[in-house]
Parts: C-alpha cells; structure tokens; sequence
C-alpha cells in the first residue's frame, strides 16, 4: 500500500511537471495586463550623445498600446507613442520633432526562464531629436534599419519595475560635417518611472 501510494504521489507530480512545461513551451503572446491605460514613462534626465558631445534633458513620452497581446515575433507592432514633453536640459538643449508622431513601438526580443519574464527589449521607429551640442546643430532620427531600443525590467509576478534605453544602439545623424563625423548617435538613461498614463499603477505583463 505504502509504494503503491509512493507511485501514485510520484505520478501526480510528473504530470503537474508535465503540464507546466507544456504550458511554458506553447506561451507564445505576451500579455499587457492593464493595456487599455496606455504608459507613461519619464526620465530625468535621458541623454543624447551625438557629435562627441552630449545633451542632458528631463524627458516624459505617452502612448497607447495596439492590443492586449503581441507575439513573441521580432518586428511586432506594440504601441505608439503619441505624446512628448522635454523640461529644461541641465546639459546642451534638444527637441523632439514632432511632426515625426506618433512613433512606433515593435518588439524585439525577451530574456528570462519560461514562463517568468526578466527583460523585454522594443524597438522605436521615428524617435527624431535636434539637438544643440555647444554650438553643433545635430539631427537625430530612428529609421527603420536604426530604431531606439529600450529595455523593460520586470518582477517575477510580471510588474514593470524599470526601463532603460539600450545604449548599444546608434542612429543616424545630420547637420552638417561636425555633426557627421562624430558618428551615429544615441541615447541612454535609466527612466524614473514607468505607469499607466494618468495614473501611478505600474504595468504588468504576463506570458499567455
């Protein structure tokens, strides 16, 4: 009675086992919880370095979010960001075009053991700044081919507890030959905040 008890317990738990790895495996979207809200995010400051020089700015972006779930396919539209503020630089002075709104969000990749997500990497497709660094006038746009990546760090429960820009990406830049020769651009800058647009729930994500 005893082994077989042993081997029914033992059975119950390889299937469970079973099953969560099944589960893990076939996640293939990624859940915004409270999408509906739409984000905000706001650094103090983000830099843009450009032309050897750089631009120091507290920075606030809005946007919505396309759906409540994306796949885990690079390249997938996510959101847009449809609203910009740039406080007073403490470093040079930069402005957004904004003309160039709304922006594209995409996703790029996601690090963490399935089904706990640690990091989720996007792509921004418009992103477009001048900036005037000590006298040199420098425009700095994301194209396709050279989006702004930003990095979104969360909780084991699927909080949204940070974001980064990803300084390894560079961009391209005009205006003239100071501004070229100091080669592509880019931004870094660990945000402040990330919530719900108009309020102060964090976001949360979950594997589906």
């Amino acid at each position: 009675m005893r082994n077989r008890s042993k081997l029914l317990i033992a059975a119950i738990t390889a299937t469970a086992l079973l099953g969560m790895a099944v589960n893990a495996a076939s996640a293939r979207n990624i859940e915004i919880v409270n999408w509906e809200k739409g984000f905000r995010i706001t650094w103090n400051p983000l830099r843009l370095a450009a032309a050897g020089r750089e631009a120091a700015c507290p920075v606030t972006v809005e946007g919505s979010f396309s759906a409540h779930t994306f796949a885990k396919r690079v390249g997938t539209g996510v959101a847009r960001i449809t609203g910009l503020s740039i406080g007073t630089c403490t470093r040079n002075t930069a402005t957004a075009l904004r003309e160039t709104l709304p922006w594209e969000v995409q996703y790029s990749s996601f690090s963490g053991t399935l089904p706990v997500i640690r990091t989720i990497s996007f792509n921004v497709i418009r992103a477009s700044f001048r900036a005037n660094l000590e006298g040199i006038e420098c425009l700095a746009a994301a194209r396709g081919e050279q989006p702004v990546g930003g990095i979104a760090t969360a909780e084991t429960g699927g909080a949204i507890t940070g974001f980064r820009m990803d300084e390894t990406r560079g961009i391209e830049t005009a205006g003239g030959f100071f501004c070229s020769i100091g080669g592509r651009a880019g931004f870094s800058g660990e945000a402040n905040s990330i919530t719900v647009r108009g309020g102060t729930e964090a976001m949360s994500v979950r594997l589906i």
